[in-house]
Order: structure tokens, then C-alpha cells, then sequence
């Protein structure tokens, strides 16, 4: 990939870090602020309310204006939510907080990504988008792993993993700062006939592919992660007695770091199987976090969360390679914010399993968890694999074949 390439690719992980930091810090917050375990969930899952409409409309934003037109007051607002989650002295603060970072990826995450892929040499679309999920998956699984650390540590847990972030993001606005801008402002009347609508990017012809296909195999996606970093981490203490928030933030890290690792042993899988084989496994491995409170064991954690990592790791590598090379670079925000959006709405179910986990115990509530996960991953492979059996790359120059989108 290019150098800037990869200055965006380093901004893009650093940001992601910031989103993920309060995994390891929940059962902190539940004992500090007295909150119930849906309260926890609630909390967890609130900033997508703010992601999955900022996603939406970003995307395309984007796509007119410029990437980085978007994604720089996106970096103000992660980092201001870091110094109000550090500060932090009562629950409204902590709730504030946790939708300055929904404004904040919903932002940044599609657009980013994009960005990334714009910068990449046309024969390298599919892996830049590879590299920008790696990316991110990384930098969501240092931000509890190295979080879990600083807290266990620390003299004030709560606010040194914050405090971290920001120095970090010093960091990330350089790289920012030094990648070029790829979108050339479009004049208000260059498309949609003078008026500014919000559009889902898919690409003509595979919106039923996209509906049965991608769109809830990200939603499983996030179904899984958001569980694991939201309802396990209780789970881990309620049920298995941990208290060490090293240990907590080494399931974060485990779950979403081994994602970003997944590119380098897998790259060769294509797209479409990446997300069937990636979405079917991931729902089947979520049945060893449920056996561990009869093995009353931490260790069978440790290995769903690193099971359940790689596997979402497989299906967002087919997922954004599919969006990278599947339209061309003027809709490519739209299609990737609307994944994303897919995937950040996979959160939300989190909130019923916490108040469920109230009624009939937190072990019962993930068992829920778990068959939802399965039956969702059967109607993405025996339903969405039959609806969508090709990926059809856009090609604006063809030369001896695919050559991804000429940018």
C-alpha cells in the first residue's frame, strides 16, 4: 500500500482505541455508580444509538465533501469523550460520554476505512480493505487489553486507561494531518438533482444479496462482540469470580485483537465463504462461553473469546473486501458506513440480555444469547448464500480482468 495508506491505516487504530477502553472498567462502573446489569448493557450499547445514524448519513457526506472533512471533527469528538469518561463523577457523564464516541465512529469508521482503500493502488483495493478491518479490529482489542493492564495498576483505574488515549491521539492527529485528502468537493447540483439524500451505497442489482447476506452477517457480527465485551465481562465476575481487570481486558483483546489478525492466515479465503464459514463459526463457538460456568472455568473464556475474535475477523474480511471492491470510489463511503452500521446495530440486543440476565440469572441470558447467535448465522448461509452467490466487482478500466476501481 502507499505511505499514505498507511498513515490513515495508523489513525484509524488509535482512534478505535478509544471505543473499547470501558470493557474491562464495567464492573468497576457497577460497583462505583451502583448500576443494575441491564443498566451496564444500557450504558455499553448506548453510543450506538448515535453510531448507526451517523453512519448512515456520514458515509455519503463523505463521498461529496471529503473524507477528511468528516473524519477531523470525528478525532475532536473521540477525544473529548475520553476526557469526560476520565472525569467522569456521576452516570450522566458516563452516558455523555459513551455518545460523544458514538458520534465519533459513526463518523470516522466507514469514512476512514474509505479512506484507506483510496489510497491504495487499484490492484491493491481488496487488501487495503483487508488491512483497514485489521486496523480497527486491532485497535479495538488494545483498547481493553491495554486498559485491563493500566487499571489493574493503577492508583485511579477509572481514569488512567483515558488519560492514555489522549496522549495516544496526539499520534493519530499527525497521521491524519499528513494523509492527502481524496475527494474533490462535488458542487451541490453534481448529482442527486440539487438536493443532499441520504443513500445506502448498495451496489445495483445485489440489494437482495446485500439485505440477506452482508447486512446480517455484520449484525451477527456485532452481536457477538458487543455480548462478549458488554454482558461477559459481569459474567466473569458474577459467575467465575474474577476480579483481576487484566484478565477482563484480555478477553476484550482476545475477541477483537485476534480479528485484526485474521488477513494474514486467511487471506487467500474468498470473500463470500470468509463470511459464511466466519458468521457460522463465530455463533457455534458462543456455546463455550455458556459451558464455562459449568467448568467454572476462566481459561474456556479465554478460548471462546479467541475462537469467537478470529472467526468475526473471517467475516469481516470478506465483508469489507466485497464493499472494496464492489463499487466505485465515489459510493465506496456510503457501502461501507452501511456494513458498519449493520454491525453496530448487532449491539443492541445487549440491552434486553442485561435485563434479562435480572430475571432468570446472567448464565441463562447467554445461553439466549447464544441460540439467537446460531439461528441469525443459519438464515445468513442457508438463506443469504443462496440469494447471494457471486460477488460482482465494479470495474471502471478493465485490463486482462478485475483491476479494482482505476483510483
Amino acid at each position: 500500500m502507499t505511505r499514505s495508506a498507511w498513515s490513515a491505516t495508523l489513525a484509524l487504530l488509535i482512534f478505535t482505541m478509544g471505543t473499547s477502553i470501558v470493557t474491562p472498567l464495567l464492573p468497576l462502573y457497577q460497583t462505583r455508580f451502583g448500576l443494575t446489569d441491564g443498566q451496564i448493557t444500557l450504558l455499553f450499547a448506548t453510543y450506538t444509538l448515535t453510531v448507526v445514524p451517523t453512519m448512515l448519513v456520514m458515509g455519503g457526506v463523505s463521498d461529496r465533501i471529503g473524507r477528511k472533512k468528516v473524519m477531523g471533527p470525528a478525532m475532536v469528538s473521540v477525544t473529548l469523550a475520553s476526557l469526560v469518561l476520565a472525569f467522569a463523577s456521576n452516570v450522566p457523564m458516563l452516558f455523555a460520554g459513551r455518545v460523544l464516541q458514538g458520534l465519533a465512529i459513526g463518523s470516522f469508521l466507514g469514512v476512514g476505512t474509505a479512506l484507506i482503500v483510496d489510497h491504495a493502488q487499484p490492484m491493491e483495493k481488496a487488501w487495503a480493505a483487508m488491512v483497514a478491518g485489521l486496523a480497527f479490529r486491532l485497535g479495538f482489542g488494545l483498547g481493553p487489553g491495554l486498559a485491563g493492564m493500566i487499571a489493574q495498576n493503577a492508583s485511579e483505574p477509572i481514569r488512567r486507561p483515558f488519560e492514555f488515549h489522549v496522549l495516544l491521539m496526539v499520534v493519530a492527529f499527525i497521521a491524519f494531518l499528513v494523509t492527502p485528502e481524496t475527494i474533490r468537493r462535488l458542487p451541490r447540483n453534481a448529482s442527486s438533482g440539487g438536493r443532499w439524500r441520504i443513500q445506502v451505497g448498495v451496489p445495483a442489482g445485489q440489494m437482495a444479496g446485500f439485505a440477506t447476506f452482508l447486512a446480517p452477517g455484520a449484525f451477527v457480527l456485532g452481536f457477538l462482540d458487543a455480548t462478549l465485551l458488554s454482558v461477559v465481562p459481569l459474567y466473569m465476575v458474577a459467575v467465575l469470580g474474577v476480579r483481576n481487570l487484566a484478565l477482563i481486558g484480555l478477553v476484550g483483546f482476545l475477541e477483537l485483537g485476534l480479528g485484526g489478525v485474521t488477513p494474514l492466515i486467511a487471506r487467500q479465503v474468498p470473500a463470500r465463504i470468509a463470511v459464511m464459514v466466519g458468521v457460522g463459526g463465530g455463533a457455534l463457538a458462543s456455546l463455550l462461553v455458556v459451558s464455562a460456568s459449568q467448568l467454572h472455568s476462566v481459561g474456556v473464556v479465554l478460548i471462546a473469546a479467541a475462537a469467537i475474535g478470529l472467526l468475526n475477523g473471517l467475516t469481516l474480511q470478506g465483508a469489507t473486501a466485497i464493499c472494496g471492491v464492489s463499487v466505485p470510489i465515489a459510493e465506496r463511503g456510503k457501502l461501507l458506513s452501511a456494513l458498519y452500521m449493520c454491525a453496530y446495530a448487532g449491539t443492541i440486543p445487549t440491552i434486553g440480555l442485561g435485563y434479562l440476565a435480572q430475571a432468570v440469572g446472567i448464565t441463562a441470558a447467554l445461553g439466549a444469547f447464544s441460540a439467537c447467535a446460531i439461528a441469525l448465522a443459519a438464515v445468513v448461509i442457508l438463506v443469504g448464500g443462496r440469494v447471494y452467490r457471486e460477488v460482482i466487482p465494479y470495474l471502471e478500466t478493465p485490463v486482462d480482468g478485475f483491476t479494482g476501481d482505476g483510483a
